[in-house]
């Protein structure tokens, strides 16, 4: 009787240590994937927008049997808008979480400060939240970006005004003074030149400005037609106040990067009528691939997950997300990756073209989207409508910007 009970609890034992056994190999053979992102601080809306698009792409990816037969899994870490943190936190996830891959937060800032460590490591970094010239011009073959160049991004918001009436004659261009923002605002200045558009008053202003009416007095005391705003989400709802309370109406207002947040339009409501803002991507955009169909079906199941549609940079982090998915399959990986399996993986993105629900993602030899064209979109009726290119418009563009008094 005793030896019975002793192989039964031998038996148990044995059972509970395969199990256990099971469960870490099973644990191994999940892909880590690491995102130092933006959560607090002046970026952490933004980035948390990101978090949310490499969640969704998780969710869709493990409910169709992962990558390769293996789950992915996510670290996120909070940078706290730092860039020194950023860093940080970068190798951290590479050192000491050893992951297989890593995946860009948000802000050029940040991911300038992440994006060498990458290449120290030799980790493919694929970014959907950054777009600075300046990432491009370093000669780094691990980074990637799947936004266009910052003085690109704007260019809808300009080339808009050859199809208005009256066309604008003069323009104003302010912008916060660091990286995307400003080199947004050269942007906004090159298309302005290249569209006959006479810019009258061009200034850069520290991220922390706080007294906006005073800066936009006297930008409404040149009388611009239009302003053009290197901004991100604080910056673009601050301007708009300040606008409001000194009533500065110029025929149209555009920003690099804000309106698209659907914050701006919840807490500014009517007010964020008529304000364009440049994109790269809208739901009714004629792409598709693997993954989410679609560019209709990928913002379906973001307001089944999030109860909002996604913004364009959540999408361009998602599409990212695809592009490095794409490259696992076809190269038939299984992790744990070795620094040989991230080498051939950075080759096969700068070499592969991906058809996606983002559209098509190229990288040129320097990481950036060679493929993708500007979009413009503007806030009608407290929505945002694709305005531009004419070709994939939703609606018409409303133009001139309506006074505030007349609202």
């Amino acid at each position: 009787m005793v030896l019975k009970s002793f192989r039964s609890i031998l038996i148990v034992m044995l059972v509970c240590f395969l199990s256990v056994g099971f469960a870490c190999a099973a644990q191994k053979a999940a892909w880590k994937i690491g995102v130092a992102v933006s959560l607090t601080g002046v970026f952490g809306k933004d980035g948390s927008l990101v978090k949310d698009a490499y969640t969704l792409w998780q969710e869709t990816v493990n409910s169709h049997g992962g990558i390769n037969g293996a789950p992915v899994e996510l670290i996120f870490y909070d940078d706290k808008s730092d860039p020194a943190t950023t860093a940080k936190l970068t190798e951290q996830l590479i050192v000491s979480d050893k992951v297989d891959l890593l995946l860009g937060g948000f802000g050029s800032s940040q991911l300038f400060a992440a994006s060498p460590v990458a290449e120290k490591y030799q980790y493919p970094l694929i970014s959907g939240g950054a777009s600075s010239n300046k990432l491009f011009e370093r000669g780094f073959k691990y980074y990637f970006s799947t936004l266009g160049k910052a003085t690109e991004e704007v260019r809808g918001c300009v080339d808009i005004f050859s199809e208005v009436t009256p066309k604008p004659k003069t323009a104003a261009i302010i912008g916060a003074d660091i990286l995307f923002t400003s080199l947004a605002c050269d942007g906004f200045k090159k298309y302005c030149q290249k569209n006959g558009i006479e810019v009258i008053h061009f200034e850069l202003f520290p991220m922390a400005l706080q007294d906006y009416n005073s800066l936009l007095m006297k930008v409404k005391n040149k009388k611009p037609d239009v302003l053009l705003v290197g901004s991100h989400l604080l910056v673009a709802m601050k301007t708009i106040k300040a606008m409001k309370e000194i009533d500065f109406s110029p025929k149209a207002v555009a920003f690099s990067y804000g309106p698209t947040v659907p914050k701006f339009v919840e807490d500014l409501k009517g007010d964020a009528n008529y304000v364009i803002a440049a994109s790269e991507w809208t739901p009714n955009m004629p792409y598709s691939g693997k993954v989410f169909g679609k560019a209709s079906d990928f913002n379906q199941l973001y307001i089944k997950r999030f109860n909002r549609r996604p913004d364009y940079v959540e999408a361009a982090a998602a599409g990212g997300a695809v592009a490095q998915q794409e490259v696992l399959e076809e190269l038939g990986l299984k992790p744990p990756l070795s620094k040989e399996n991230r080498i051939k993986i950075m080759e096969a993105l700068h070499k592969d073209k991906f058809e996606t629900f983002y559209g098509k993602i190229q990288f040129g030899a320097d990481g950036a989207n060679e493929a993708h064209p500007p979009v413009a979109v503007q806030i009608q009726s407290e929505k945002l409508e694709n305005v531009f290119p004419l070709e994939y418009a939703e609606a018409k563009i409303l133009y001139p910007f309506k006074p505030w008094k007349e609202r």
